[in-house]
């Protein structure tokens, strides 16, 4: 069974001044087999932060679809995405996102 699927995945984002359009993402679509090692690579700007963001349950797409498990993840919204990130994907920041009043194994523990 594929553990994640997308299929002509579309990002398209509107500028707060000017109402212009930048599409992050055009007719994206790969698939991940279990046990596969998969790396999104590109230059600046190319979509990687926003293809992670859909992928980590961060973000909607603007079209296309996503599949995570066999579940329609491109429809979800709110507490059902939420549910997902709890659940199913896992994030390591490149920033760390650390609570600076936390220790460490404060910052990693599931509660």
């Amino acid at each position: 069974m594929t553990i994640l699927e997308v299929h002509n995945l579309k990002k398209i984002y509107t500028t707060r001044f000017g109402g212009n359009q930048v599409q992050a993402l055009s007719n994206v679509s790969f698939s991940v087999e279990p046990g596969e090692y998969v790396a999104i690579m590109g230059e600046s700007g190319s979509g990687k932060t926003t293809m992670m963001n859909i992928i980590g349950a961060l973000d909607v797409p603007t079209g296309g679809q996503y599949i995570l498990n066999g579940r329609d993840v491109s429809k979800m919204k709110g507490d059902a995405l939420a549910e997902i990130r709890n659940k199913m994907i896992g994030f390591i920041f490149q920033q760390y996102n650390l609570l600076p009043k936390l220790s460490v194994l404060e910052n990693v523990e599931k509660k």
